[in-house]
């Protein structure tokens, strides 16, 4: 566990709310690059918001099942330094010719969504809430209980009903290397996130990965 929490800002749909997530300490900005979801954008709107990530945070597609086509033309003319993987039946195939590092989305639903985690070859697991349907920001919880029960072996990302009130609780049990949020950081607008609640997210979770680290 690191003192200074890493944070990837998730389901961003503006460019003008890059710059609150960067001033906030992001370490990753992503963009949803499927049709599934409130949050999905075009190609040309994911650049837009892809060109206002400075160098050093990392910029991040989302994808669903994706056309290995469509993946790598949006890797290229995003710009993105990563992809997320969501419900991809053969994740290393897919990634077996881009020159990204690759997050493959687990739903969390018990021990053993822990145990087939470790043998996915990726560079990082995303444990997400497990909503039938659905492939992220949902805003239900996942059950962190799982992950301090069953402790993966690997580093690993967190996702699923993350919000400034309970992200401290989050890291105190789960002790994630990533904390990933989407609606924990909107206001009334699906897919506009709110300054105010970014800024109380990272402070909420670098205290608490302070205190574990201490």
């Amino acid at each position: 566990m690191l003192r200074d929490q890493r944070i990837k800002f998730c389901g961003l749909t503006h460019p003008a709310d890059v710059q609150a997530c960067v001033d906030a300490g992001a370490w990753g900005i992503g963009a949803v690059l499927t049709p599934h979801g409130p949050r999905a954008l075009d190609l040309a709107a994911a650049q837009a918001v892809m060109r206002e990530v400075p160098d050093g945070v990392e910029r991040v597609g989302v994808f669903v099942d994706p056309d290995p086509e469509h993946l790598a033309r949006s890797v290229r003319e995003c710009a993105l330094t990563r992809v997320q993987l969501h419900a991809a039946a053969r994740p290393d195939r897919l990634a077996a010719h881009l020159r990204v590092p690759v997050t493959v989305a687990v739903p969390l639903e018990d021990a053993a969504s822990i145990a087939h985690a470790e043998d996915i070859a990726c560079d990082m697991v995303l444990f997400d809430a497990a909503v039938p349907g659905a492939h992220g920001g949902t805003g239900v919880r996942a059950d962190w209980t799982l992950l301090a029960a069953h402790r993966p072996a690997r580093p690993f990302a967190l996702a699923g009903g993350l919000t400034p009130e309970v992200v401290g609780q989050a890291v105190r049990v789960a002790r994630p290397f990533v904390l990933d949020v989407s609606s924990g950081v909107e206001g009334d607008v699906v897919g506009r996130k709110d300054p105010r609640r970014i800024r109380a997210f990272a402070q909420a979770a670098r205290e608490a990965a302070m205190e574990v680290a201490a």
